[in-house]
């Protein structure tokens, strides 16, 4: 009974080891079958042995996935390949780094033009003669159109102009066209001594008006008023004509720096070697240390003593470039300041010394509320005042916007004549 019992008991546990055996193998193969055909991992035994998988889990490689690089710098790059819809990341402002002014200070300090200290404006009243100045004169001023023939005289009191015909004069055959200073347009002047017109701007003329110097490629010309004699200055080499003043020609040759003086019966002598010299009256030459600075870059002006040799500084104002334009009757320079932006626009000071001197206007003015008008071109000084060409948004009367203006040291600017022009000499 007893060892029946053992023989059936044992027969039992055989059976569950069989069936244990059996549904594990079962499972194992059930297993098997899902990672072949549904997961990654089949894929090389599947196509071994030729078996199809769900969907394109096993399909070959597509070429591989580039990256394109963003139109816009600091973005994201966006990635795309064939048949594959692109990627788009998730949309980022691009990084700016915090921003800090470059290190390459100090700047020149900004003190911007003064308009505050313009002098009074004086506009002209009406009457039934028509226009009647604002300041009585009795002279003529003469004028041109900015060419040979176009010469001619506003007369004053009244500011009507008279044409002479006796304007139309012209250099030798072969001179070239004279490079007047900043601010002129043509070559005429009035000789008042000889009461003749001359091909050149007034600044050529001697002091007594007994000669006048021009330019060709190779030398200087000295021509005399009176019989039209010429002398032959500086041969050999071109040369720009910055002034004739009692002891001879001033000049300095192109685009270099220095000055010569070329005297009408001696040897030409060297008076400076460095700096670029476009002015001179008085015994003083007036210009800047290089022949040009750039775009937003500051400069001032030099004062060249004519008898020493000696440079000094004269004017300049920060942030600032500036240029002579002409003198009063005594030389003092006039000077003209360009401001690039914010300011912007450009100032005219009449300077009397080193730092020194009082604005006239500038081109943002206009006179309405006490403002002067814009100041315009080379002006002149003679024993009235300083003579300019002149511009106004509003007219002091229903005429021109453009005239002539005179500013009289110590009491302001006047508008003297609707009538405009370049200046070819003083009121006589």
């Amino acid at each position: 009974m007893g060892s029946n019992f053992s023989r059936l008991m044992r027969a039992i546990q055989s059976r569950k080891v069989i069936a244990a055996v059996a549904l594990t193998a079962v499972t194992v193969a059930v297993i098997g079958v899902v990672l072949l055909t549904l997961t990654p991992i089949g894929c090389g035994p599947t196509n071994a042995l030729g078996m199809k998988s769900t969907g394109n889990r096993c399909a070959k490689p597509l070429a591989a996935v580039s990256a394109v690089p963003s139109a816009n710098p600091g973005q994201s790059p966006q990635y795309s390949s064939p048949g594959i819809t692109p990627y788009s990341p998730p949309a980022s402002a691009p990084y700016n780094p915090p921003y800090s002014p470059p290190a390459s200070g100090p700047f020149p300090p900004d003190n911007g033009p003064a308009s505050a200290a313009y002098p009074p404006f004086y506009p002209p009243g009406s009457g039934s003669g028509g226009f009647i100045p604002a300041r009585s004169l009795s002279c003529r001023l003469p004028v041109y159109a900015g060419g040979s023939g176009s010469g001619g005289f506003i007369v004053f009191p009244g500011g009507t102009f008279i044409a002479d015909p006796a304007s139309a004069v012209s250099l030798p055959p072969g001179a070239p066209t004279p490079q007047p200073m900043m601010g002129q347009q043509g070559y005429l002047s009035y000789d008042r001594a000889f009461s003749k017109w001359l091909p050149v701007p007034y600044s050529w003329v001697s002091p007594d008006g007994s000669r006048y110097a021009f330019s060709t490629s190779n030398s200087v010309w000295v021509q005399n008023v009176a019989d039209s004699a010429k002398v032959l200055l500086g041969e050999g080499q071109p040369w720009v004509i910055v002034a004739y003043l009692s002891e001879g020609v001033y000049a300095a040759p192109p685009n270099a720096a220095g000055l010569w003086l070329l005297p009408v019966s001696t040897a030409p002598r060297q008076i400076a070697t460095t700096g670029y010299w476009r002015a001179a009256a008085a015994g003083a030459a007036y210009g800047t240390a290089t022949s040009a600075v750039p775009q937003g870059a500051s400069n001032g002006i030099l004062k060249l003593d004519l008898t020493t040799g000696v440079i000094t500084d004269w004017f300049a104002r920060g942030n600032s470039q500036a240029s002579v334009l002409g003198f009063d009757v005594a030389g003092n320079p006039v000077i003209q300041l360009y401001y690039p932006a914010p300011n912007g626009g450009t100032e005219i000071w009449l300077t009397t010394g080193p730092s020194t001197g009082v604005v006239l206007g500038g081109s943002g003015s206009y006179s309405y509320a006490g403002q002067p008008p814009q100041l315009q071109n080379a002006p002149l000084g003679d024993s009235h005042g300083i003579w300019f060409q002149a511009y106004v948004q509003y007219p002091p009367q229903a005429a021109n916007n453009s005239g002539m203006v005179l500013y009289v040291p110590g009491s302001g600017i006047y508008w003297m004549s609707n009538i405009s022009g370049q200046l070819a000499g003083g009121c006589i």
